[in-house]
């Protein structure tokens, strides 16, 4: 497996500092990158010609990890171990093609309700895996051959870009396009479309990916147009959180916007506790090939927190960051740890793949007494924020 460190972007200074009065902790390892599956040979334990461009990402309880390639117009499949071993699956699904104008799978979402039936073979049976298209349309895969099934068919001027579902209470889509958030019915019937809020329509942002998380529904939005987001700057970039129903819960202020420093936000993921210094935080990845990182916010705020950096391999160029997302932690150890953070990357311009992890780095032992104790003597043991319950509106 490849591997590579790289710093976090604020304390850095402060634990530098402290790192002289104790030289107990390394401000330059506070995460470490591992590199699982690319197109590319070199760049990561696994080599797969499939993985170009990868988007979105899903998997079952405990199946392995679906991704979805829109450079090769398929899903393949991979199971990672807690101990970041991966092994690729023999099924590799086929994502259809049809109408005119781009083509290839972007969001997926893994569904475990009864609604979302497609015919496939005779077969009809709830789609088990459900994929967003850049050609407007949604397919589906019910278990049964190698190939997804259309199940919306593409509109003339739709691109999906991201997809979401929610399957309790009333199991529902969540399809992102440049005119607002399409929700589908269980029967893959449209039902209603989000509209952008008003404030971040202003500033020309549109709808670019759609998360459900803790139950409600996370919309990122980007520059209009796929040469804006690639070139998108800090600021060029919003978040806003529905219920399911769509009616607004949140949205960011344009200081909030300014502040935050996203750009062309497309991955977007909650967290857990054990995650390093960014633990409970919001983790968002932009997409713009300028500034292709991860954002972690405050998820009460949407405050700035910190970044992490992606490390695309020597010679290789930022070409769009895409998922972001904890492992399962399942019981057959094929879909990661819980607390591993997955990525995946369109590296080159989006004409190569990579799918890799994020680990926090384990400090030594003793170091923390003494990263404290360095801290202390800096004054400065309020460096961690406190969450605040301040609603953001």
């Amino acid at each position: 497996m490849a591997t590579a460190r790289f710093k976090k972007s604020l304390i850095a200074t402060v634990i530098a500092a402290s790192t002289l009065c104790t030289g107990a902790w390394r401000a330059d390892a506070d995460f470490v990158q591992t590199n699982l599956v690319s197109d590319l040979p070199g760049l990561n334990a696994l080599l797969d010609p499939s993985l170009v461009n990868p988007w979105g990402s899903s998997r079952l309880p405990t199946s392995p990890f679906w991704i979805s390639n829109q450079g090769t117009n398929t899903a393949t499949l991979y199971a990672v171990t807690d101990t970041l071993n991966v092994t690729k699956q023999a099924l590799t699904v086929t994502i259809p093609t049809t109408g005119s104008g781009p083509q290839g799978p972007t969001g997926q979402v893994a569904n475990t309700t009864t609604a979302f039936q497609v015919t496939s073979g005779g077969s009809t049976a709830p789609s088990r895996f459900i994929f967003a298209n850049l050609n407007g349309g949604i397919s589906g895969w019910n278990g049964t051959g190698t190939a997804a099934v259309v199940a919306v068919p593409s509109a003339p001027g739709v691109v999906y870009t991201g997809l979401a579902i929610q399957t309790s209470p009333t199991p529902t889509l969540y399809a992102a396009q440049a005119n607002g958030v399409d929700v589908f019915n269980g029967s893959f019937a449209k039902v209603n479309t989000i509209a952008t809020p008003t404030a971040i329509s202003n500033l020309g942002l549109v709808p670019f990916n759609v998360q459900n998380i803790n139950a409600e529904i996370y919309v990122t939005y980007a520059p209009a147009g796929r040469a804006a987001q690639t070139s998108a700057t800090p600021g060029m970039g919003a978040i806003a959180v529905f219920d399911q129903s769509g009616a607004l819960l949140r949205t960011m202020t344009s200081a909030q916007i300014t502040a935050a420093g996203l750009a062309a936000p497309w991955g977007i993921t909650l967290a857990p506790a054990s995650f390093g210094q960014f633990g409970g935080d919001l983790l968002v990845g932009n997409f713009s090939y300028a500034h292709s990182s991860i954002t972690a916010l405050d998820p009460i705020t949407l405050a700035l927190i910190g970044n992490i950096t992606i490390d695309v391999g020597s010679g290789n160029t930022p070409g769009g960051l895409w998922f972001l997302g904890f492992g399962s932690g399942s019981p057959n150890n094929n879909g990661g740890s819980p607390g591993t953070l997955f990525f995946t990357d369109g590296i080159d311009g989006e004409m190569h793949g990579l799918f890799g992890a994020i680990n926090p780095v384990v400090p030594l032992p003793g170091a923390l007494p003494l990263f404290a104790t360095g801290l202390g003597a800096l004054g400065l043991l309020g460096w961690r924020r406190k969450k605040k319950a301040a609603a953001v509106t």
